[in-house]
């Protein structure tokens, strides 16, 4: 089946979660969604980032997509079972990747959870691993400037350093040995965090493993691309289209074609 997968996020983090998928499914057309204008997700109300969430899939299905990936942790914490239920598509988000991977690389069980306000507060990681490993220490830490740090390419800026550290010097004295990003503006603030974190902290990230969870999907519905052709890519966004740009040939190593929409509107501008 030839009909595209649709990607969104708040912004330009989910292209992590996108460059996986390429290499999981190259054959597969994509389109990429990011809400720029809205952003950043993680310090809106759950009741927003669930009527932006459904602003963006219905975007993404009017482009009769075969399959939704919400690769953004604040999104899928309010909205995935929102849209599993209302879309008539499968539907998969990034926390369930993330948990697995998490548990997969500890051995003390003593983990942290970086992710934004939202996120935190949600407690959809804590819950999970509560669930499954009732043993588990959590520390979870809300990092919020770090999604404008990463839109602003300050990755190797000493005020990443700065932050990094405020946030997470705590976790020293924790004895944690694997940290998640739970958000996919987070990867590119890496650098800083392995040096605040120390390393014999494992810093992991949910893309691998979403991508994976994708081409499960795809072949378990028998709806993977047949023709083995040059995939197209399309790029979508709401807002700062020179910021995403730029910021897409950093995640991608490539320029993009990025055409940018009114989503109350849903036409190109």
């Amino acid at each position: 089946m030839n009909r595209p997968i649709g990607i969104f996020d708040s912004g330009v983090g989910g292209l992590t979660v996108f460059r996986e998928v390429v290499n999981h499914l190259p054959h597969e057309d994509l389109i990429y969604f990011g809400d720029t204008a809205r952003l950043p997700y993680g310090s809106k109300s759950p009741e927003a980032i669930i009527r932006y969430s459904l602003e963006c899939a219905t975007f993404l299905l009017e482009q009769n997509i075969k399959l939704l990936i919400v690769a953004c942790h604040t999104a899928s914490a309010h909205a995935l079972e929102i849209l599993q239920e209302k879309l008539p598509i499968p539907v998969i988000g990034v926390i369930q990747p993330g948990f697995e991977l998490l548990m997969q690389s500890t051995r003390s069980q003593r983990i942290a959870i970086l992710g934004t306000e939202s996120t935190i507060a949600s407690g959809v990681y804590q819950n999970l691993i509560r669930q499954h490993y009732p043993m588990a220490s959590i520390f979870a830490v809300p990092c919020p400037l770090f999604v404008p740090l990463a839109e602003e390419r300050f990755f190797d800026h000493a005020a990443a350093d700065l932050i990094a550290a405020h946030y997470l010097d705590p976790l020293k004295e924790a004895n944690i040995d694997a940290a998640l990003l739970a958000c996919t503006h987070y990867p590119l603030l890496k650098r800083s965090i392995h040096k605040a974190l120390g390393p014999s902290v494992k810093i992991l990230e949910s893309a691998f493993t979403c991508a994976e969870q994708a081409q499960a999907v795809l072949c378990l519905n028998h709806t993977l691309n047949p023709q083995e052709i040059k995939p197209a890519y399309r790029f979508y966004a709401t807002d700062h289209p020179i910021r995403f740009s730029t910021l897409a040939k950093t995640f991608l190593g490539y320029e993009i074609h990025l055409t940018l929409i009114e989503l109350e509107k849903n036409k190109k501008v």
